[in-house]
């Protein structure tokens, strides 16, 4: 792969030097100072690097156009295979058909390009033998595991994969998309178009979010919380965006419940909990917060907690309502009992 005895690691470094995504180009002489700054304690010579880059040219890993100094190179789609992508370690095999299961939505595009020999590889292995326990115990973990939602599973609405991608990478290398959308208000018609940089990629339930940020003209940063699926078209823009250094995603997401849906204040909320047919009412095992206290009464129990009020919140006490009844405070029992009789007057 272009290696020499001096830089073993020669073909390495120049397609760690290459842009990411295959086909987006770079100028020769760009590279050249790119691969001889990565191995600035002994950097090899220009010559050295070309005739790798030929090597590497002649295994189908890159591709070049142009002559002497206008030439420009850019990396193809395959990837350079290795011993352990041929054939993983049988754990290593099944860590990495389980990654595959995520990779879509977890990992840039181009790391997943990267990634699917070592995939092959894996699917390969446990295939190679049918008859051997090892692999038997491994094909079978395969179908052991399975993640499902909390609530009903709603079938996840579909999301373009040229649009995912464009957003991978943006989110990636932290530059600005060029974003049509579609909201969900009614009244509106019309895609909205503008630029944001990506700062999150966030699967709530069956839906993908976005985090997107763009800063306004006082200086403060707009978040945007977009559903994927609502995306018109999105393109990966060679602009860097502007990061706010105060940005937390876990703090975002977990700490100020952002995806709880209009976050409001923090509440003490006080329920009372039928358990009429002999079964564990959920909220005894799943908490609405870590200072919940439960107090057993008969036919149930009592429940305190502090809670964010919140869209989310109410949904749940919604759902649960023919055995959740809310005590307290005085104005969220009066919002989810105008809502029941409004429901109730719906099947009258």
């Amino acid at each position: 792969m272009g290696n020499s005895t001096r830089w073993p690691r020669l073909g390495a470094d120049i397609l760690q030097s290459l842009p990411v995504e295959a086909g987006q180009t770079i100028a020769s002489g760009d590279l050249i100072q790119r691969v001889r700054q990565r191995l600035r304690a002994d950097p090899p010579s220009r010559d050295t690097i070309l005739r790798a880059l030929e090597s590497l040219e002649s295994e189908g890993l890159v591709h070049k156009q142009g002559t002497s100094r206008d030439r420009i190179w850019w990396r193809t789609e395959k990837q350079a295979p290795n011993n352990t992508a041929k054939r993983p370690p049988l754990e290593l095999a099944i860590a990495l058909l389980t990654l595959k299961r995520h990779a879509h939505t977890h990992l840039p595009s181009h790391v997943v390009a990267q990634l699917q020999a070592y995939f092959d590889g894996a699917e390969k292995l446990l295939i190679e033998s049918p008859a051997d326990p090892l692999l038997n115990e491994a094909r079978a973990w395969q179908e052991k595991t399975v993640r499902i939602e909390a609530g009903y599973p709603l079938v996840s609405p579909p999301v373009d994969s040229d649009i995912l991608n464009a957003v991978r990478r943006a989110l990636y290398t932290s530059t600005l998309l060029d974003i049509t959308y579609q909201n969900s208000r009614l009244d509106s018609d019309r895609p909205t178009s503008y630029k944001a940089m990506p700062v999150g990629l966030v699967e709530r339930g069956p839906v993908l979010y976005v985090v997107a940020t763009r800063r306004s003209r006082s200086g403060s940063y707009r978040y945007y919380h977009l559903r994927l699926d609502r995306f018109v078209s999105a393109v990966c823009t060679d602009t860097a965006g502007e990061r706010d250094p105060a940005f937390d995603l876990e703090e975002h997401v977990r700490k100020q419940e952002y995806f709880s849906f209009f976050p409001g204040e923090k509440i003490r909320i006080k329920l009372r909990v039928r358990e009429d047919d002999d079964i564990r009412h959920l909220f005894r095992e799943q908490w609405l917060s870590l200072d919940q206290e439960i107090i057993d009464e008969p036919g149930g129990f009592l429940l305190c907690a502090t809670v964010t009020l919140s869209l989310a919140l109410r949904n749940l006490l919604m759902e649960r309502s023919a055995r959740v009844e809310v005590l307290s405070p005085a104005g969220l029992r009066q919002e989810i009992a105008a809502n029941l009789r409004l429901a109730s007057r719906c099947y009258e």
